[in-house]
């Protein structure tokens, strides 16, 4: 898996430089990706880089906070965001 630290972008969050660095490395356009954040500079990056942000509190930031930084939907954990993945229109190769 293609990883990108911060020592290889010029600005970290919540500039959208490692977010912009990872999508080109995978090949795709940052629109077609959710980026899920446990802080506000997260998905602040996210929303500069025009990728959707999905919150995942994990105990710096709660829910209420997360949602106005504009998540998109915010998620307890992992786990409740695979059970939910439909919700950010997630599809496989097929369409499905």
């Amino acid at each position: 898996m293609p990883t990108v630290t911060r020592e290889e972008v010029s600005r970290a969050k919540p500039d959208p430089d490692l977010f912009l660095a990872g999508v080109a490395r995978l090949g795709i356009l940052a629109r077609d990706c959710a980026v899920a954040g446990d802080s506000v500079w997260k998905l602040l990056a996210a929303r500069r880089a025009e990728a959707l942000g999905v919150g995942l509190p994990s105990g710096g930031y709660g829910q209420g906070e997360l949602e106005r930084a504009q998540a998109f939907r915010v998620y307890a954990d992992p786990l409740d965001l695979l059970g939910h993945i439909d919700e950010l229109g997630v599809r496989d190769a097929h369409g499905t």
